[in-house]
């Protein structure tokens, strides 16, 4: 066996003695070689090393060729250059990365005389759209965080440019979750052309030599009267507000359990359907309709319809209801003072009359609870989990004689409260920091991704012990292995609940808590994320229900043409005609999209249907053909360029409204999506509550979003 032989994989392209052999990872790469294959491996069983030991199989096979390796961050971008010069024998000076900071003429350069390009997706997306390179001589491309392939995000347009550029593409996919269900997993494998699906668990015999056990305890709290009793008075208040669906019939009035889903449904299907029913929608089938509505028996529609209920006060009722069930989940799940803060949040809303906000706050509820604030010391509001994660804290220390401890929190001002309650019980005795994400909100100046990895450095080091982190601990920054990790609150993502837990068993057991208030949202959050990761496995288990590609044609890669003699000079010399040829490229691509999306619409039953009824097309009359149609386009597109050099004018954009307007370019359906989804993803981001009205208001204000009711717009895109 070759595991007797050696300990390490010592092959051409890797550095004698560097990568420990693991018999797991050399079988991974036997079947990945010539087909796409989706990795799907636990945190911590090496799907970089897989990677690297990729790399030096494709470029054994084409020695001439490059290699892409996409990362969804830029500390990520830097963690895979890094492990490319650690492990792989190639003069350094080949291996480059890419960011958006560095100039196109710089990028074309590097691309060229590089062999491995470790890149943010955006960056590679924008230089080949725009015919910087192509993709031809690539002989391998890596997506990391491959679950992140859905939508508009660039791994999309990345892989299918590759698969129709390159004559021999080989994709490798690597993730720890690639999805909840059958269809994201196939969703997942259409776009990146998945061959051939590869799944490992920490149960498998090959891998188990190589972790360790991770025990997970469920940590439950039960909540003081106090809080008991306030919680009730904001559910009456909830309460109250639901007469309004149950009385028109919008919701069942014998459910057992009412949550934001029902609501945030609601808002939903009124929007997709009113934008259906006037033709917005020409890519669904009536079938797909049905489907995609969250009410579908009867449809809301339908009951606004037929009692001509005004849809308006729907949207604004169903933001109250919404209010109250978040606010209540968190006084039940959080803490007394992120509640407050919640009120605070809603009064402002008032103040700038927002009928949802004036409705709460005009209750005598809200008031009530106001009055009792006033009244009582908001010590006796304090919510148990703190004393519960004082309490497993010590245990670490005293009974595991551990005190490198991780503790995930959703809010970032939950993280601050720890930090200081930590610091208040344990004093000298641990160093406690707080490990969030970038930007700004008042009062409140996020971390840098120097402070970030400022802050990673003490803790391998072990100048801090305890980090109490928001989502951005979960991926693409390189923390080390800890003993212990802590749920604040549980999740309901498997992605999250994974790369959480993976933190942990790396090098020695480990164990994970999850701290759950009895009678909360922290019950059904916990079961969701359990359920859905059972039902992943389930999926990743059997494959071959999968539909996977078997339709990729592979050829030689012919290097004749390759050329790398391109010089910073003849950058400059040429830059104003291979700026305009940059543009025509893009004019031609979207005239393309255009003519795609045509093609698409006459092939619909809704076209049909609009033939039969007599409907007459202006391309009818006019004999319009795709020759005319891109004349008439390029037309349009030079007038707009030339009115827009006439008004443009510099505008420098916080890095926070940058990512708005990527969140809402990206996973927009149609350039619009809810505001309610919008929020959630921007709140991945760390871009929350004050910080979020302030940066989305500043994006609208600009022209680069809009908000509609419930809605938000996509309108364009910043340079």
């Amino acid at each position: 066996m070759q595991s007797e032989v050696s300990e390490f994989f010592n092959e051409p392209f890797l550095k004698k003695n560097r990568v420990f052999y693991r018999k797991y990872q050399s079988n991974i790469i036997k079947k990945c070689k010539g087909r796409n294959s989706l990795v799907v491996l636990p945190t911590g069983l090496g799907k970089t090393i897989i990677g690297i030991l990729l790399i030096g199989k494709a470029l054994e096979k084409y020695s001439k060729s490059k290699i892409i390796i996409l990362a969804p961050t830029r500390p990520l971008v830097s963690q895979h250059k890094a492990s490319c010069e650690d492990f792989l024998s190639i003069d350094s000076n080949l291996i480059t990365s890419f960011t958006g900071k560095i100039s196109p003429e710089k990028r074309i350069l590097l691309f060229n005389n590089s062999k491995i390009i470790v890149s943010t997706p955006q960056v590679i997306k924008n230089d080949v759209e725009r015919g910087r390179y192509d993709l031809k001589h690539v002989s391998l491309i890596i997506f990391d965080e491959a679950h992140r392939t859905r939508g508009n995000y660039a791994y999309c347009f990345i892989s299918n440019e590759y698969l129709n550029t390159c004559k021999d593409p080989l994709v490798l996919g690597l993730t720890a979750s690639p999805g909840k269900s059958y269809f994201h997993i196939q969703q997942l494998c259409d776009n990146l052309f998945i061959e051939n699906v590869i799944f490992k668990t920490y149960e498998d015999k090959d891998v188990k030599q190589y972790i360790y056990d991770i025990d997970t305890y469920l940590e439950f709290v039960d909540l003081p009267i106090k809080v008991l009793e306030l919680s009730a008075i904001w559910y009456n208040l909830f309460e109250k507000f639901l007469r309004f669906f149950i009385e028109k019939k919008l919701i069942p009035p014998n459910k057992r359990y009412y949550s934001k889903l029902d609501f945030l449904g609601i808002s939903r299907d009124l929007t997709l359907s009113l934008r259906y029913n006037n033709g917005y929608l020409p890519e669904l089938s009536e079938e797909e309709y049905q489907e995609a509505l969250y009410f579908q028996s009867p449809r809301i529609i339908d009951l606004v319809k037929e009692n001509s209920l005004n849809i308006e006060s729907i949207y604004s009722y169903s933001s109250s209801c919404i209010s109250l069930l978040h606010g209540k989940d968190l006084l039940e799940s959080q803490n007394i003072s992120l509640f407050e803060t919640f009120l605070e949040k809603i009064e402002y809303k008032s103040g700038h009359d927002i009928l949802s906000a004036k409705r709460i706050i005009n209750s005598d509820h809200y008031k009530f609870i106001k009055n009792i604030f006033e009244q009582n010391n908001r010590d006796n509001y304090i919510h148990p989990k703190i004393e519960k994660l004082f309490s497993i804290i010590t245990e670490e220390i005293e009974e595991f004689r551990n005190n490198k401890i991780i503790v995930f929190t959703q809010y970032r001002e939950m993280a601050e409260l720890l930090k200081g309650k930590l610091k208040e019980r344990f004093g000298t005795r641990l160093s406690v920091e707080k490990f969030i994400g970038q930007s700004t909100k008042i009062n409140d100046i996020g971390f840098s991704q120097y402070q970030q990895g400022e802050i990673i450095k003490q803790f391998k080091t072990g100048a801090i012990d305890i980090l109490v982190a928001t989502s951005v601990a979960e991926e693409g920054l390189d923390i080390p292995n800890v003993d212990a990790i802590i749920f604040y609150e549980p999740v309901p993502s498997e992605i999250r609940l994974i790369q959480r837990r993976g933190r942990t068993g790396r090098h020695a057991p480990g164990r994970c808590y999850v701290l759950i208030a009895r009678g909360t949202i922290d019950i059904p959050f916990y079961k969701a994320a359990e359920r859905k990761e059972m039902a992943m496995n389930s999926v990743l288990s059997d494959s071959k229900q999968l539909d996977l590609c078997d339709v990729v044609n592979r050829e030689q890669i012919c290097f004749k043409a390759v050329s790398n003699k391109i010089s910073e000079l003849d950058l400059i010399k040429n830059y104003k005609e291979r700026r305009k040829r940059e543009k025509e490229l893009l004019a031609n691509r979207s005239i393309e999209e255009i003519i795609s999306e045509l093609d698409n619409f006459i092939q619909s039953n809704e076209f049909k249907k609009l033939k039969d009824s007599g409907v007459t097309f202006y391309s009818d009359v006019i004999g319009l053909d795709k020759l005319k149609l891109k004349t008439s386009i390029l037309k349009l597109k030079g007038q707009k360029e030339k009115n827009k050099k006439m008004t443009e004018r510099k505008i420098y954009l916080n890095n926070n409204v940058k990512t708005l307007i990527r969140i809402a370019k990206t996973y927009s359906v149609d350039g619009k999506m809810s505001l309610s989804e919008f929020k959630e993803l921007a709140q991945e981001e760390d871009i929350i509550e004050k910080k979020f009205y302030a940066h989305f208001n500043q994006a609208c204000y600009l022209g680069y979003l809009k908000r509609a009711t419930n809605e938000v717009h996509f309108i364009k895109d910043y340079d």
